[in-house]
């Protein structure tokens, strides 16, 4: 691996759903990270920081990577589909 790939941006969009899009005001957000090897924690950090409304809600929604719900050590590539769900509760 060339020590360059490391350090180019790697641009994610994350779909987002429910309270979740009401917060930031839109169905998708954009990222640009530094670095290959990000995480789902790595990226809710990042998520946090461009959208500090968001880290109020963070035990309360999960993170789907390709339509699965995923812990926070997977790796997220660009090519992913992204996307912050709400818990949902009823009654």
């Amino acid at each position: 691996m060339n020590m360059t790939d490391s350090k180019k941006p790697v641009i994610l969009s994350v779909k987002l759903f429910g309270l979740l899009r009401e917060v930031v005001g839109n169905k998708e957000v954009t990222l640009i990270l530094n670095g290959s090897d990000i995480t789902v924690d790595g990226l809710k950090r990042d998520l946090f920081v461009s959208y500090p409304d968001l880290s109020s809600l963070k035990a309360q929604f999960v993170v789907a990577v390709n339509r699965k719900i995923v812990d926070g050590t997977v790796k997220v590539m660009p090519s992913d589909e992204v996307a912050l769900l709400p818990f949902v509760s009823g009654g």
